[in-house]
């Protein structure tokens, strides 16, 4: 692989670690300033759920790219000719299961969620 890619993909996954860091410190501060505040009615509640979709989006490009990974995995075995359809279908297969998994988890954890909304209404 080219020394230069490498360096750039390297630079590159650590100023992403380092904004993510960062963005969860401040939306934590933020958070916690405004309960302290009292600042907690319709358009903070909407601020924190907004919060909670970028968590989501978190756990569905992870679960992505681990699939994708696992399908990087089985296609270096050896007997799989990487010029047939045979890797394509392998790398299609395994991320349709990282989105479907990502389905199933966001599913469960909004009905969860959807349930203590009600506890809490009622």
């Amino acid at each position: 692989m080219n020394d230069g890619l490498v360096g750039a993909i390297i630079v590159g996954t650590m100023f992403f670690g380092i904004v993510s860091i960062i963005k969860v410190i401040t939306d934590y501060q933020l958070r916690r300033k405004m309960i302290q505040l009292g600042h907690v009615d319709r358009e903070s509640i909407a601020i924190l759920r907004k919060q909670r979709n970028n968590r989501m989006e978190s756990l569905k490009w992870g679960l992505i790219i681990l699939f994708a990974g696992i399908g990087f995995m089985i296609i270096s075995f050896p007997g799989i000719d990487l010029d047939s359809p045979l890797p394509f279908g392998i790398m299609a297969v395994s991320i349709a299961i990282g989105f479907l998994s990502y389905f199933a988890i966001s599913k469960r954890m909004l009905e969860a969620e959807n349930k203590e909304n009600e506890r809490i209404n009622i």
